[in-house]
């Protein structure tokens, strides 16, 4: 701090030149000095209180800076954390896609089989057609003489 000049003598011969008595100009210039220095420690200069200002200013900074740099690592590991869990995400759409590849797959292979069971069936309907046809013509041929001998007995002998 910053010492305040102070000169007595100077300070008792102005009193003396405004008509102040010696000895009282004396008095008040050692009374003003004594009041100086009792009061210096009470008083604080520019310089002085600048230094205070920026000691305590970068304290502050190094507070705000540490909590900064701790807020920080907390959203880091947040971010971490939400990366891991996109990640997961991702590899679970993955292999949901791989799944539903294979179901496509199955789906398909499934749907050749149907379309070969479709043509055998179409296949077996066709010759069904034509066993039908064949089995009335065999009853035609069989069973109309039957018939007619029957009826030319028992009806016409009757």
């Amino acid at each position: 701090m910053a010492a305040i000049a102070f000169d007595t003598l100077k300070f008792a011969r102005r009193l003396k030149e405004v008509g102040v008595p010696e000895a009282q100009a004396e008095a008040q210039a050692e009374l003003m000095a004594e009041a100086f220095v009792f009061n210096m420690d009470a008083l604080i200069t520019k310089d002085y209180l600048e230094q205070c200002l920026e000691a305590r200013f970068a304290s502050q900074n190094a507070s705000i800076d540490k909590q900064f740099a701790a807020q920080d690592v907390r959203i880091e590991e947040k971010f971490a954390v939400q990366g891991r869990r996109f990640a997961s995400i991702d590899q679970f759409i993955v292999d949901q896609k791989a799944c539903n590849q294979r179901f496509e797959e199955h789906f398909r292979a499934h749907d050749q089989r149907f379309n070969t069971i479709d043509i055998a069936l179409v296949r077996i309907s066709e010759e069904l057609k034509l066993l039908r046809w064949m089995l009335a013509l065999i009853v035609i041929t069989t069973v109309v003489p039957v018939l007619q001998e029957w009826f030319t007995r028992f009806v016409l002998s009757g």
